[in-house]
């Protein structure tokens, strides 16, 4: 013969009524959290016009061509904050600016967009923002966007880095 025990003692005292609270308080503080999160660090990688951003990446990858065929590449050095960087085997004979731009691959808050001056002993330098470090996308472009060379990298690098037209087969 079973005998029932009951128990008469307030419902606070009992685990499994905390134990539902506590489940139901912990998913709900994770998805504030996770709305919170979304709303700071928006996803900026997604796009609204695929044709047009199609298109404009056969353009870029025409202007690496052109760079291919003017033989077109760097050496560059980033110690510290400083960068400096020259043509290895062509040379443009106007000497002027170059667009230079540094991209994260996940954090577009850190790119980098730089005027780099000529300074007439064939370097062209600049200093950057702050001293970085990972992997980064470096982009060297005249203003006329008449070529481009684009290279990723791991930084910093103790060696000079070599940037080279990569060729899409274009």
């Amino acid at each position: 013969m079973q005998t029932h025990v009951e128990d008469n003692s307030p419902w606070y005292k009992h685990f499994w009524v905390w134990w539902l609270i506590g489940a139901k308080v912990a998913v709900i503080s994770a998805c504030i959290a996770t709305a919170i999160l979304i709303y700071k660090n928006p996803a900026s990688m997604v796009i609204d016009d695929y044709y047009n951003e199609g298109r404009s990446i056969n353009l870029q990858l025409t202007r690496e061509a052109r760079a291919i065929e003017l033989g077109i590449a760097f050496e560059a050095t980033i110690v510290g904050d400083e960068l400096s960087f020259r043509f290895t085997d062509y040379e443009p004979e106007q000497r002027t600016a170059l667009h230079v731009v540094f991209y994260h691959p996940t954090l577009d808050a850190m790119d980098m967009d730089l005027r780099v001056p000529h300074t007439g002993d064939g370097w062209y330098r600049a200093t950057l923002p702050s001293e970085i470090s990972g992997h980064w996308r470096i982009i060297i472009e005249p203003y006329d966007q008449q070529w481009r060379v684009a290279h990723n990298f791991q930084l910093p690098h103790d060696e000079p880095l070599y940037l080279e037209p990569q060729n899409y087969g274009i």
